[in-house]
């Protein structure tokens, strides 16, 4: 029911004229709800990769500190209500409907309103860290940043994750410009915190934050991770941030296997110490435990292990998908891993097939029933899609199930829209 109410209206990434979208109805709609993001204190997180990531460790920091943490992510894995939650408690339906229902009644008697379903959500997630008073609302952007629908908020920390070639139709076709729509979420005055290493996108980032009179913190220069030592599942790290006096923390632990989340553990605790001037409990042993204890669904997620290994992760543009390429060569056997891969007509299919070539991995092309999935024809990318399925589930637990040797493992991946065939897949052998 929900879906189909929000169907209607145009998602932010599907706009044609996107470069000339206005936040003129997302801040209307909010104006005629009494403005309940002004209410709020908040921490706004951008970028490319991680972006996810960086919004449940500060949750998970800040829920540890004892405060009633508010989470605003997209997009979702399974239901749309776990794109607003509050300490890991989803948006009941009946709440989320009725807040939309408000909203498509005024857009009905106003047609100076012109919400998308984006915009829609957005000013759902601000009503709902309103209505139930959070202390803190973690607010992640959607699309870029200077035109996204969350770029309505004034926070306490900007946060920019890892920026690299993505929603190029969209953003702009270099990584100097996908940049600049990214830094479009710093403020003035608001201390901006980013894990990019790039010089010339760090220096695109510090001018922005210069013009706007706001602290600039790099990973790196400003704040860094040292003795790096890997775990059994995750990462211990010495952490350090610049300043007078300066500060650490020695053997910060982050309960992940990619190595990618100690630069996103460091941005949460940088975003964290940043606002405690506000979170008088937000305390080093709180930072340590809400990292030790960091979990995000459909990142690097084993769904199952017996009788065969099937792991899920949604990374769908180069950088990530060398990243996850890198990561599962040394988790597993590639020769006895098989992917089953889906990918949106907006990515950068060639380049990603280019990646997964390199790391010699290869599988199954999963073609969903989403107008927006790519769909290659046979032949394409012989080296890695080895067979294409479409739509049919049941065939493609018959084709995977002949495959199943021992070791075997089944890596789901390319896009977020394949975390319910993963899991489906997982459950039909719990079943069996």
């Amino acid at each position: 029911m929900i879906q189909e109410k929000l169907s209607r209206f145009i998602n932010n990434e599907n706009r044609p004229d996107f470069r000339s979208y206005s936040l003129e109805s997302v801040l209307m709609l909010l104006d005629r709800f009494g403005n309940p993001h002004r209410s709020l204190r908040m921490i706004h997180i951008a970028g490319t990769n991680g972006k996810g990531s960086v919004a449940h460790m500060l949750h998970d920091i800040f829920s540890h500190a004892g405060y009633a943490a508010g989470r605003y992510t997209s997009p979702h894995l399974l239901d749309i209500n776990e794109r607003i939650a509050i300490h890991d408690e989803h948006i009941q339906d009946g709440e989320l409907e009725r807040y939309i229902d408000d909203i498509i009644g005024l857009a009905d008697s106003d047609r100076s309103l012109r919400p998308t379903y984006f915009d829609i959500l957005t000013v759902c997630a601000l009503r709902h860290f309103s209505d139930r008073r959070v202390d803190i609302a973690v607010i992640e952007t959607g699309l870029g940043g200077r035109l996204d629908s969350t770029n309505v908020i004034t926070p306490l920390v900007s946060v920019i994750t890892d920026i690299s070639m993505d929603h190029t139709h969209i953003l702009g076709n270099t990584l100097e410009a996908i940049t600049r729509e990214k830094a479009g979420i710093i403020k003035n005055g608001v201390p901006v915190v980013t894990s990019n290493t790039s010089a010339d996108v760090n220096e695109i980032l510090a001018s922005h934050a210069r013009v706007r009179q706001a602290d600039f913190y790099a990973l790196g220069r400003d704040f860094t991770t040292e003795n790096i030592v890997e775990l059994e599942n995750g990462f211990r790290y010495d952490y350090r941030l610049a300043g007078k006096p300066p500060q650490q923390i020695i053997g910060l632990e982050v309960s992940h296997p990619m190595g990618r989340q100690v630069a996103n553990s460091s941005l949460a605790v940088t975003a964290s110490i940043i606002a405690r001037s506000y979170f008088q409990s937000l305390t080093d042993d709180a930072i340590r435990e809400g990292m030790k204890n960091f979990n995000a669904p459909g990142r690097f997620q084993v769904l199952s292990r017996d009788p065969v290994v099937v792991v899920y992760d949604p990374a769908h543009n180069r950088a990530a998908m060398h990243e996850m390429a890198k990561l599962a060569s040394k988790k597993f056997n590639l020769r006895n891993l098989t992917l089953v891969i889906t990918l949106m007509k907006d990515k950068d299919i060639g380049g990603i097939m280019k990646v997964l070539e390199e790391h010699g991995m290869k599988g199954i092309y999963f073609i969903l029933t989403d107008p927006r999935c790519h769909r290659p024809r046979p032949g394409d990318h012989p080296r890695v899609i080895k067979d294409i399925i479409t739509a049919d589930e049941t065939e493609l637990h018959r084709r995977l199930d002949r495959m199943i040797a021992q070791d075997t493992v089944f890596f789901f991946i390319g896009s977020f829209r394949l975390y319910g065939t993963a899991q489906h897949y997982a459950h039909h052998h719990r079943r069996s």
